[in-house]
């Protein structure tokens, strides 16, 4: 009796531990601004608008800018969501505006055109704001 209850302890207590883990590692806030948009740009390649939200800094502009982009991935075909899927991200230059701002530089192996993404520190972890990219510079 005593060992089906030490077993049964053990069971509980694995359980336990794996779900407590096992979430928290896909929403990790981003550290510093190469990760955050990282994090942003693998989650919008891979179609999980979910988490790559979590990158973005909320205002109604920047949610307007990725309720674009969002549509405009649902409306590729099966063929060029994977495409998109297998895409890489070359970051060509991380340039720091002061403490708290970062340009990112980059391309798509899908294209040649180069992006910029800018991130801003906040108190939860570095986020990108669409506003620089997408507006008039």
């Amino acid at each position: 009796m005593k060992i089906y209850n030490f077993k049964g302890f053990w069971v509980i207590g694995l359980l336990t531990l794996l779900i407590s883990c096992s979430d928290n590692a896909d929403n990790a806030l981003a550290d510093n601004a190469l990760d955050g948009g990282r994090y942003f740009l693998e989650n919008c390649n891979q179609g999980d608008f979910k988490k790559a939200n979590i990158y973005l800094l909320d205002n109604p502009t920047n949610q307007s800018y990725f309720k674009a982009i969002s549509n405009t991935y649902f409306t590729l075909d099966k063929e060029g969501r994977q495409q998109l899927r297998q895409s890489s991200i070359q970051i060509n230059e991380v340039k720091a505006i002061d403490s708290t701002q970062t340009i990112i530089s980059y391309q798509s192996s899908m294209d040649t055109v180069p992006h910029q993404l800018k991130v801003v520190s906040t108190p939860n972890g570095w986020k990108v704001d669409l506003k620089y990219t997408y507006s008039a510079k």
